[in-house]
């Protein structure tokens, strides 16, 4: 129904009203996307370009991030499940829980969005425990379960709240902390059970109460210390690493780095009788290194370290003795003299390890490897992670490793440079050769991906510091310009800047001429997409002589060509200094002329001014710009009053993206606002954006940020930072460049939205289907909360609420009222200004119903809604013949 705004005025019962929403939305998304690839190393420089990124730099290897653990094949190695929990710092130990789960323990502060820090129980049902967070202060690098018990040993001293000093034990069927408090006074390294009796090993001199030298034994049913107490001596002290028990043979094994035990030499690696302490001197295999793991298979004992030699026989790395004689068997793995393993697990008649090797006898393997129990052979299993893994645990079908990695079984790219497609998230599945050389910059038109930068040979094929590729193929295409210096072999030439405009290369460099030597383009040309032959476009950079004068960065906007470098003369005889623009027909160069004392690195255009990054911290468009950036006038040669202070550092690379200003360096805040290396500004008022996204938000003070990009949805970054939010993303990130806050009006019982795009309106937080126009009508008889949403490229963000209430009085109070929590539990605190006087609160629901009312006097005021429903509410307050209303959260 229709109703005119005569009606309702003479009805007199409704107002309208605009409420912020309880979690603000900001233009920008603050959180980083996660689905995009990252590199292994270093990213130098970024480009976008119609659909595909551009990163160049110091990475041989690109691949999903899947945190520092990982489920591989039994059989390939191949990553089998990516919706594994991602943990978020370094791992340094992984055992089964016996039920399909996880165990993982190291320096952590999440996993996935949970925060939880140095120990965590992932389930079977591949999600983090979320009620079981001891957090040790220090890592755990020793678990067991035994029964219904999880013994933890590490470097820890608080663990579940609690002082225990390096050793703890949780009930597995509780999840509580036990009272079992063995109060060591140094760390614990191997834990073992057999029977009534747990094992300890470490490096400590005493624990329950008593001297122990790294060994001592404890009953699993009162935690008493036993008598149990093999002397061992070593030149760091006691230094146990790894325990084994043999219960058929009532002997324990111990491997680590020591020189003897109970008076007699063992170097390394030693037999004791389980009961009594005793050595079994009979069993003798020393070695030259020391021992990281060792265990039993059968009557074999495997055992793995940084080692050369066992009684004396070569043996690298990892070697099998047996168990009755302590004789070396024949059995070996392989490895090299320089090579070490620091975990293994046997699974069946394979033995996985891991540790320092890059080849297993000819055959390539990048720190991981699985060889046949009884022969040694290797197999395919063949996991390739972007660093080092440092434990390993198996179920039935999977090996689950855990390390220093954030990435697994990634695809090359040798030369530095990576090409991600926007439609898959992932890298473009071609390389090239590109003879030692590198791309600086891409361009990308009709499913052709045009590069420039520095080379001479594309695949073999010689090319000439620019070339053209087919994307569906990666075929290198027949167009060749070829960009030459003062000679074909002069080497010191590159193209560092491109821009297509119809059908036309515009490109700028260090360079002399195109086509050929004779074919004198200095600096800048524009090349013909369809022949590859330079048209007579010619701004002519510097003297028409040398390439000393050179373009670093153009843009084109409308028929204009901006330049920026390092440069003082363009057409041969006018004067410019580092920044320039030429009309893009004529090569007519133009008025615009700001001067600039340094090279100037980057130049982007926007409608009221040109942005510039360099190093004219000397002077810039008449005035002084201390932090390398820059807003120039397009109207005249003056910088604008745009002048922000980026606090303790400077701006190294500056991108447009819709309606805003992204700015990357290595800088603290721009005034007082905290914006640790990134931020936006708008580009119409030149105010910062409240956008503070999280790149480097987990790290120490990792947040230098040297290379921006924007695509129409997204922006990329790269730089040397260590975390994004949660996650241990390093040197590469992108973010959703969301549509602006959409703003809704009203006229009588009709609301608009300016808005445009794939909008949705929303009734009580409810979809309202078909509404998805700019105009969407109400009932002004019916209570409601009504917002849009607008929607691009996956990016949603949600208007301001409205709030519609049926009521004869306006609401005035402006501003003075403050409620918190909100979204609450529990209870409400309202703080009103202090001459509020009696007032009356009332919460309705979305329908408009009467929750709760609630008298009170005075300015401060705590009101309990435990017995809501959780969901959205409307609080009115009404006071002195005033109202205000706020929307409320209520949760579970």
């Amino acid at each position: 129904m229709i109703f005119s705004t005569q009606l309702l005025r003479r009805l007199h019962i409704f107002y309208l009203v605009s409420l912020l929403t309880v979690i603000e939305v900001y233009p920008q998304s603050e959180t980083h996307r996660t689905e995009n690839w990252i590199t292994n190393s270093g990213v130098a420089r970024l480009e976008h370009s119609n659909g595909y990124t551009m990163l160049t730099g110091f990475f041989d290897k690109v691949g999903p991030y899947t945190g520092s653990t990982a489920l591989t094949d039994l059989v390939t190695g191949s990553t089998v499940d990516t919706s594994m929990p991602k943990v978020h710092g370094d791992v340094y130990l992984t055992i089964s829980d016996g039920t399909g789960g996880w165990y993982v323990s190291g320096f952590f502060d999440a996993i996935d969005t949970v925060k939880i820090r140095n120990l965590a129980h992932i389930k079977a049902d591949k999600t983090v425990d979320r009620t079981w967070k001891p957090n040790p202060d220090n890592s755990c690098t020793a678990l067991l379960v035994s029964g219904t018990t999880l013994y933890v040993g590490g470097y820890f001293n608080t663990i579940a709240s609690q002082t225990r000093n390096y050793i703890a034990s949780f009930d597995l069927t509780t999840g509580n902390l036990t009272t079992w408090n063995p109060n060591a006074n140094n760390a614990i390294q191997a834990i073992e059970v057999s029977g009534s009796v747990v094992y300890v090993a470490g490096y400590f001199s005493a624990i329950g109460g008593q001297a122990r030298s790294g060994l001592a034994a404890f009953t699993t049913s009162t935690g008493a210390i036993t008598t149990w107490a093999p002397a061992v001596v070593g030149t760091f002290s006691y230094n146990i690493r790894s325990l084994a028990i043999d219960a058929g043979a009532n002997a324990i094994y111990i491997g680590g780095s020591f020189t003897a035990v109970n008076g007699l030499p063992r170097v390394n690696l030693a037999k004791i009788n389980l009961a009594t302490g005793a050595l079994v001197t009979a069993w003798t295999a020393n070695t030259n290194g020391y021992i990281s793991k060792i265990k039993l298979s059968g009557s074999t004992l495997f055992v793995a370290g940084g080692f050369t030699l066992v009684n004396g026989i070569t043996r690298n790395g990892i070697a099998a003795v047996n168990t009755t004689t302590g004789t070396l068997l024949s059995w070996v793995a392989g490895l090299a003299a320089s090579d070490w393993v620091d975990d293994f697990i046997i699974v069946g008649n394979t033995i996985y390890f891991t540790g320092y090797f890059t080849t297993i006898g000819a055959s390539a393997r990048n720190g991981l490897a699985a060889v046949d129990a009884t022969s040694g052979a290797l197999s395919a299993w063949a996991p390739d992670p972007n660093s080092s893994v440092s434990s390993l645990a198996a179920n039935a079908t999977n090996i689950f490793l855990g390390g220093y990695m954030n990435g697994m079984n990634w695809v090359n790219r040798p030369d530095g440079f990576a090409l991600f497609d926007d439609a898959t998230d992932q890298a473009w599945p071609f390389q090239f050769d590109l003879n030692g050389g590198v791309v600086y910059t891409i361009a990308v038109k009709d499913n052709i991906l045009y590069i420039g930068g520095q080379f001479s040979a594309i695949n073999k094929s010689a090319r000439r510091n620019l070339a053209a590729i087919d994307l569906a193929t990666g075929n290198v295409l027949p167009w060749n310009p070829n960009v030459f210096g003062l000679s074909t072999t002069d080497p010191d030439v590159y193209v560092s800047s491109m821009e297509i405009k119809d059908n036309l290369l515009y490109i700028g460099g260090k360079f002399y001429a195109v086509n050929a030597v004779t074919t004198v383009r200095p600096g800048l040309a524009a090349i013909d997409l369809t022949t590859g032959i330079v048209n007579a476009w010619n701004p002519s950079v510097g003297d028409g002589k040398t390439t000393d004068q050179f373009v670093l960065s153009i843009d084109i906007t409308g028929n204009t060509v901006y330049a920026a470098g390092s440069f003082a003369l363009l057409g041969g005889s006018q004067p410019r200094s580092n920044l320039a623009a030429v009309d893009a027909t004529s090569g007519a160069i133009l008025s615009w002329a700001p001067v600039s004392n340094g090279t100037v690195y980057k130049i982007k255009v926007a409608a009221n001014a040109a942005y510039v990054v360099g190093e004219f911290g000397n002077g810039i468009g008449g005035s002084i710009r201390l932090h390398r950036v820059a807003a120039l006038n397009l109207t005249n040669n003056n910088v604008t009053a745009w002048n922000p202070d980026f606090v303790n550092g400077d701006v190294n690379d500056i991108a447009i993206g819709g309606s805003d200003l992204y700015v990357g360096g290595y800088f603290d805040s721009v005034a007082v606002a905290p914006r640790p290396g990134l931020a936006s500004f708008d580009l119409a008022s030149g105010s910062l954006n409240s956008w503070n996204p999280d790149a480097g938000s987990n790290s120490d003070g990792g947040y230098d940020i040297n290379a921006l990009t924007t695509s129409q949805t997204k922006l990329y970054i790269s730089g040397s930072f260590d975390y994004l939010g949660l996650e241990q993303r390093t040197s590469y990130g992108e973010y959703e460049i969301c549509p602006a806050t959409p703003l809704i009006t009203d006229n009588g019982s009709i609301l608009s939205t300016t808005a445009t795009g794939n909008l949705q309106w929303y009734e009580n937080d409810i979809l309202v289907p078909g509404a998805t126009s700019q105009t969407f009508e109400i009932n002004p008889l019916e209570y409601g909360v009504y917002s849009v949403s607008v929607t691009d490229a996956g990016c949603t963000i949600f208007s301001d609420d409205f709030v519609y209430l049926i009521t004869p009085t306006e609401m005035t109070l402006n501003g003075q009222l403050k409620l918190y929590p909100n979204p609450t539990r529990d209870e409400i605190a309202i703080s009103l200004p202090a001459s509020s006087g009696p007032v009356e609160f009332t919460f309705r629901d979305m329908m408009g119903r009467t929750v709760k009312t609630i008298e009170g006097t005075g300015s401060e005021h705590h009101i309990s809604v435990r017995e809501f429903e959780s969901g959205p509410y409307l609080l009115s307050i009404e006071s002195q013949g005033r109202t205000q209303v706020r929307k409320i959260i209520k949760l579970n």
